[in-house]
C-alpha cells in the first residue's frame, strides 16, 4: 500500500511539473491538453488510462485561471472520470421495456449475483458487432439459460422505431430496455465509446467498468 501511495505521489507531483510548465504558455497548452486528451481519455488509444487521466485532470484544474473558459468542460470530465468507478455502486437510471413498464437499475433482480449492463445502440456498426459476438457465445447463452448471470441491454438513443425493429434480433431471457435518452442527456454514465458494457454485482457495485466484452467474458469464467 506505501508503495501505491508513494507512486502515486511521484505523479502528481511529475503531473505538477508539467501542467505548471504550459499552462501560461497559449499554443503550448493547446496542444500538450490535446495530447492528453487523444491518449489517456480515448478508448482506442494503446495508452488509455482513466484513472491517471483523472489525476491530470485534477492537476489541470489546480493550475488554470479561474477564469479560463475551459474549466468548465475539464470539471465536467473530471466528473465523468469519477462516477462508476470499481467499487462503487451504479448510478441509477430508469428504463422502460417493450411492454412500457418502468423500472430501475436499483431495482433489477439479478441471477447469481452478476449482471452484465450494456448501454448500445442498433443502428451504431460497433454495437452491431459487439452484439454478434455477444449472440453467437453459447457460454454466455448457457450462463442465461442456467441462471448463473442476467444480462440488462438499455438504448440510449432517442430513435424509438429504429429500437424496435431491432428487438427480433435479442436473445431470449436478455432484458431489452430503452432508457429514453436519460443516461445520456444526465451525462449519468461516460458513453464516449459504444456499446459501453459493465459488470455489477447483485447490489450494483461495479466490478468491470465500460470493458471489453472479452475482459467481461474471463471474469464471468473465473468465477
Amino acid at each position: 500500500m506505501e508503495i501505491i501511495l508513494n507512486e502515486r505521489a511521484v505523479t502528481r507531483e511529475s503531473l505538477e511539473n508539467w501542467c505548471a510548465g504550459f499552462v501560461g504558455k497559449e499554443h503550448a497548452r493547446r496542444v500538450l491538453t490535446q495530447t492528453a486528451d487523444s491518449y489517456l481519455f480515448n478508448p482506442n488509444s494503446p495508452f488509455y488510462n482513466e484513472a491517471l487521466y483523472g489525476l491530470y485532470l485534477e492537476t489541470l484544474l489546480g493550475k488554470l485561471p479561474k477564469t479560463d473558459a475551459r474549466r468548465s468542460t475539464y470539471s465536467f470530465r473530471l466528473e465523468l472520470v469519477r462516477r462508476n468507478n470499481v467499487g462503487s455502486r451504479a448510478t441509477d437510471f430508469t428504463y422502460y421495456l417493450p411492454d412500457g413498464t418502468k423500472h430501475t437499475l436499483a431495482t433489477t433482480p439479478v441471477k447469481n449475483d452478476r449482471l452484465l449492463l450494456m448501454f448500445y445502440d442498433p443502428e451504431c456498426e460497433s454495437c452491431h458487432e459487439v452484439l454478434l459476438q455477444m449472440v453467437a457465445d453459447t457460454a454466455l447463452a448457457e450462463a442465461v439459460r442456467a441462471g448463473k448471470l442476467s444480462v440488462l441491454t438499455v438504448y440510449t438513443e432517442g430513435n424509438d422505431a429504429a429500437w424496435r425493429k431491432a428487438l427480433p434480433d435479442m436473445p431470449e431471457g436478455w432484458m431489452v430496455g430503452t432508457d429514453r435518452e436519460v443516461v445520456k442527456t444526465g451525462a449519468l454514465y461516460d458513453l464516449k465509446a459504444m456499446p459501453s458494457l459493465y459488470l455489477l454485482d447483485g447490489k450494483k457495485t461495479v466490478l468491470l467498468k465500460d470493458a471489453a466484452y472479452e475482459k467481461i467474458r474471463a471474469a464471468l469464467q473465473e468465477r
